[in-house]
């Protein structure tokens, strides 16, 4: 029996709806297989430099943070289990491309430099800065710091935004968020630059200050994987997307950050 053009598609907009009804999923929803691309297949094997509170920390087997978090509840969405294994960053992106583990989750920021040794998973944070400065300071935004002494954290985004893209007069290293906001308090700096939410989280060391703006930078982290792992990739930004759609990773931002997600990382 032959169907007309226009019954054709009547019956297979209905076979859609059918589907749609019982809750089939379409080819591209289906769950990505990515064991050929794992060293231990049903394992995700994840390299992470711990601790870098709140995003890694704890100790073996306890390990926790933002980070590690996310890169369980993306390895359940594959059906996944995961081990974690404490990784010296300076190393960590060459580790992975070696095959040494599966998958870096260490506050990792995407940039062109990384990408020519490994490949990234979508963005999961967006490196917003936040300019923190005395209560009664007249620093109100990043020109305000043109001429000024700046503290950072050392190796963080707001160290190289600090001397790359202000006119800071001076510009000093710290070892930690606490001792940038001490340093501030004490008049040691004018202003120091750390992570939005790392601020958030040391609240109780921020007495007398106050955050004059918060700066988005266009850094972004990802979990880096081996270019010879482009299933892997897939699948693990497949995973991304379904925790993003179903609360999960509004639940942990706000677990750890104390905020929503920005608009940069919604679904």
């Amino acid at each position: 029996m032959k169907f007309s053009a226009s019954l054709s598609r009547a019956v297979a907009i209905l076979s859609i709806s059918v589907a749609a009804a019982l809750g089939f999923t379409s080819v591209a929803d289906a769950r990505p297989n990515v064991s050929g691309d794992l060293l231990t297949p049903g394992t995700l094997l994840v390299g992470s430099d711990i601790p870098y509170p709140p995003f890694e920390q704890g100790r073996k087997p306890h390990y926790g943070g933002f980070d590690i978090d996310l890169v369980n509840a993306v390895a359940k969405k594959l059906h996944l289990k995961v081990k974690i294994k404490d990784t010296a960053f300076d190393t960590i992106f060459t580790d992975v491309a070696r095959r040494k583990f599966d998958l870096v989750a260490s506050a990792a920021t995407i940039t062109p430099d990384r990408k020519r040794t490994v490949a990234f998973s979508d963005p999961y944070y967006d490196a917003l800065q936040s300019i923190v400065v005395r209560r009664h300071s007249r620093i109100h935004s990043v020109s305000g710091l043109a001429g000024r002494v700046v503290g950072v954290q050392s190796g963080t985004v707001g160290e190289w935004f600090a001397k790359d893209e202000t006119d800071a007069a001076r510009v000093v290293d710290f070892p930690n968020g606490p001792a940038a906001l001490r340093a501030v308090r004490r008049g040691r700096v004018d202003a120091t630059i750390l992570d939005q939410p790392i601020v958030g989280k040391l609240s109780r060391h921020r007495k007398g200050l106050r955050v004059a703006r918060n700066v988005s930078v266009g850094q972004f982290y990802g979990f880096a994987m081996s270019k010879d792992t482009p299933k892997l990739r897939r699948g693990v930004n497949w995973a991304l997307d379904r925790t993003k759609a179903d609360g999960t990773f509004r639940r942990l931002y706000r677990k750890w950050f104390g905020i929503n997600p920005p608009r940069s990382l919604r679904r």
